[in-house]
């Protein structure tokens, strides 16, 4: 039993005594917010009797830090910081797998969290991931550390224990396999935190092997200003998403918000922090460098190359970072060389075609040229490749980007790639003027791709009150083709036509439009008949790197000729005539590919994902509109990736990359359809004002009124007046030379 005495001095003795390497940390100051270590721990933590004596000789009033990876020990660490109650998270596991809390020993921390003590696992070591641990709850492991029981803080606050410290239990099987697998948010979990504001959030994906999530374990969120800001610059430049910037900073008690995490996000370009930088600090918190490097095979670092960037940062009154050294902002970008973009591509001919197409463009929008690919292969698979659900391959996919960023590149692409490849009679009208023409066209091409520019104007036009009558039906034709797979499909009876059969109809769209554009003509009705939750969305960069294109767009590899055509022959040597016969013959020996699940849990993948929307659709009927074709869509996905890679069935890796790709979907469509669609003209111009002066950061009065003129000068000041009272901006006074001026500030 370990008994913990009196001062820190003594209580360090004691559990060295008990054979559990301590070290000293900071017990008063901002250090000790998130106690930092004085020494580099992971070396010196000891059970040396004379060298604690030392220390405490040094540091006498010094916290007492507690080395998890040489005592063998595992802590789940809940915390309540922000809007994340981590010890109600942590009792509702404990109690869904019939696990005592007071069987194991428990430290109440003086932030009101906790810390539950568990033995390591004798045939390995956990780390300091949380596993699929909800958030709130975190994991201390090898290479982490705590604050030990029986510290007595600066200021008074003590780590009380509760229980026997030497009678910690081994971790049970159950938390062994939580903390082993990497959590996925649900839906609504996303959805949750994009709907907290209405303007985008930055998506990127993070380096393989989470090395970045590695490193971040180690650096408190309640460092220095600089260093934080610092950490939030090094996090942006790899790629990781802002949730994760969000979520580290919530752990911390200066957290004012993800609003104000959005605001400096937005803020970030090029600048000398890099993931160097990140690594620079966390080693101030213990992080050994070496052993990360080598774990996930990473170059060295250079704490003397990263030290300068993350220091000499300052930030002006108007809130803009510069250079303490050449008083630049760092939001200007650097004149070397673009990094590699940080995306994911997914494997065979679908990444072929993606990267062909980044590789064309002068400004690269990777995201929107993986959506491309997928429809081009999604084509080539229509009306002869089946997945194993039974569904086709037919998408709609709608990408967004600000004018000139990118998106016809892509666009392009998608006729380019078809023609090339022997398949230019399945290249689709560009627009539709009519229920009839739409209906036309799928009566002469019952397989086609639809590349459509200002798909958005096209939206506005169909669902806008004044429509025709065969303009309003155009929706519902949409909707019945996307869901007929390899059934038969009836059109509509008219006055001057006749209806008629339409064999395995295949219909794939690639549209592109503004935001503002898309989501202006979207009506609430648009949303609740399910024309909405059709497309895959996907969101294009606000601002992409210019490049000078690698590869021409008028020369399409033969790799992705030969590829196409493979996919498109699958199924024997089928004439491309006979994919344009509205009667096409299904039954015919050969006319169909079905893939079916593999045996590597790709099955479970997907019904778990479906077991989620159900219940989320359930739980939350005002977003169950945007959701419920999600696991249709995503196993269309994993067909095309399937098919695009030669197999015979759909991989687990397949069916998460649809996954993944129909959850930012999701959460793009809910935020969109929250930031621009409006009930009437009044709430159209307060989001419209509100979306501008949050996109800006803060604006000044001038520059505003240029971007609304639309809006009467007296709606316009009513609208201002009603944000800053319900505290959604700041109306700034700012001093200048000549007279006052007004900004406007998104809070």
């Amino acid at each position: 039993m370990v008994t913990l005495v009196g001062a820190n001095l003594d209580t360090a003795l004691a559990l060295a005594g008990a054979g559990l390497s301590v070290f000293p940390c900071h017990a008063g100051g901002d250090k000790a917010k998130q106690p930092m270590p004085f020494i580099k721990w992971r070396d010196a933590s000891t059970t040396s009797q004379s060298q604690i004596r030392q220390w405490w000789q040094k540091w006498p009033d010094a916290a007492i830090g507690l080395d998890l990876g040489k005592c063998g020990l595992l802590v789940i660490d809940a915390d309540r910081h922000g809007e994340h109650d981590g010890v109600e998270a942590w009792g509702a596991v404990m109690a869904a797998h019939g696990f005592d809390p007071d069987s194991a020993p428990l430290v109440a921390t003086p932030n009101q969290g906790n810390h539950h003590f568990f033995r390591q696992p004798a045939d390995r070591r956990l780390g300091n991931g949380r596993g699929s641990l909800p958030p709130g709850v975190d994991v201390r492991g090898e290479g982490g550390y705590v604050i030990a029981p029986g510290t007595i803080m600066a200021d008074g606050r003590v780590y009380e224990l509760f229980g026997d410290l030497a009678a910690a239990p081994a971790i049970p099987d159950w938390l062994s396999a939580i903390l082993e697998e990497r959590r996925v948010p649900t839906v609504h979990e996303n959805v949750h935190e994009i709907q907290k504001t209405a303007h985008k959030i930055p998506k990127a994906t993070l380096p393989a092997g989470n090395e970045i999530e590695e490193l971040l374990s180690y650096i408190p969120p309640d460092l220095g200003y600089h260093d934080w800001i610092a950490v939030l610059m090094a996090l942006h430049a790899v790629g990781a998403s802002i949730d994760l910037a969000d979520a580290w900073s919530a752990r911390g008690s200066k957290y004012k918000g993800r609003r104000e995490i959005e605001q400096k996000w937005r803020s970030f370009k090029r600048t000398g922090v890099t993931s160097r930088s990140l690594a620079m600090i966390a080693e101030q918190y213990g992080a050994d460098l070496s052993e990360i490097a080598a774990r996930f095979n990473l170059p060295s670092f250079d704490a003397q190359e990263a030290a300068g960037a993350a220091r000499r940062l300052i930030e002006t009154h108007d809130g803009r970072l510069r250079d303490a050294g050449t008083g630049l902002e760092v939001a200007e970008p650097a004149k070397a060389a673009a990094p590699a973009l940080p995306v994911d591509y997914p494997p065979g001919l679908v990444g072929a075609i993606a990267r062909w197409i980044v590789d064309t463009a002068r400004r690269p929008q990777p995201e929107l040229a993986i959506g491309a690919a997928l429809a081009i292969v999604g084509t080539a698979c229509g009306r002869h490749v089946q997945g194993p659900t039974e569904a086709g391959t037919a998408l709609y996919v709608l990408s967004l980007a600000p004018t000139g960023k990118g998106k016809e590149t892509p666009l392009k692409a998608c006729m380019r790639v078809l023609a090339a490849s022997g398949m230019g009679m399945h290249i689709g009208p560009d627009q539709w003027m009519s229920m009839s023409a739409l209906i036309n066209m799928m009566e002469r091409m019952p397989l086609a791709l639809c590349a459509q520019d200002e798909f958005g104007a096209f939206m506005q036009r169909i669902f806008n009150r004044k429509a025709s009558t065969h303009e309003r039906a155009i929706p519902q034709i949409l909707r019945s083709l996307w869901g007929v797979n390899f059934g038969p499909w009836t059109t509509p009876q008219w006055a001057n036509g006749k209806a008629f059969v339409v064999d395995a109809p295949h219909l794939t769209i690639y549209g592109t439009s503004t935001h503002e554009q898309f989501y202006s003509a979207m009506e609430g009705a648009a949303i609740a008949d399910g024309t909405l939750n059709r497309f895959l969305v996907i969101e294009g960069r606000r601002s992409p790197e210019m490049q000078e294109p690698k590869a021409s767009p008028n020369i399409v590899p033969d790799e992705i000729v030969n590829g196409l055509k493979a996919v498109f022959y699958r199924s024997g040597n089928i004439a491309a005539s006979q994919r344009n016969q509205v009667d096409y013959n299904l039954a015919i020996a050969g006319s169909q590919t079905r893939l079916d699940w593999c045996a590597d849990g790709s099955r479970q993948a997907y019904e778990a994902f479906m077991r989620e929307i159900d219940r989320d659709a359930g739980d939350r009927p005002l977003t169950a509109d945007f959701i419920v074709r999600a696991p249709e869509m995503a196993i269309r996905i994993a067909t095309i990736l399937a098919a695009g890679q030669g197999h015979d069935s759909v991989r687990r890796s397949d069916v998460e990359f649809g996954i993944a790709m129909v959850r930012n979907s999701l959460m793009h469509m809910i935020s969109g359809a929250d930031e621009y669609m409006a009930g009437n003209d009044h709430e159209a111009n307060v989001k419209k004002v509100l979306r501008i002066i949050r996109q800006a950061g803060r604006i000044e009065h001038s520059r505003l009124l240029a971007q609304v003129r639309a809006i009467r000068a007296r709606d316009l000041k009513d609208i201002i007046s009603n944000l800053v009272e319900e505290g959604s901006i700041i109306k700034d006074e700012v001093e200048t030379k000549g007279r006052k001026r007004y900004d406007y500030v998104a809070k």
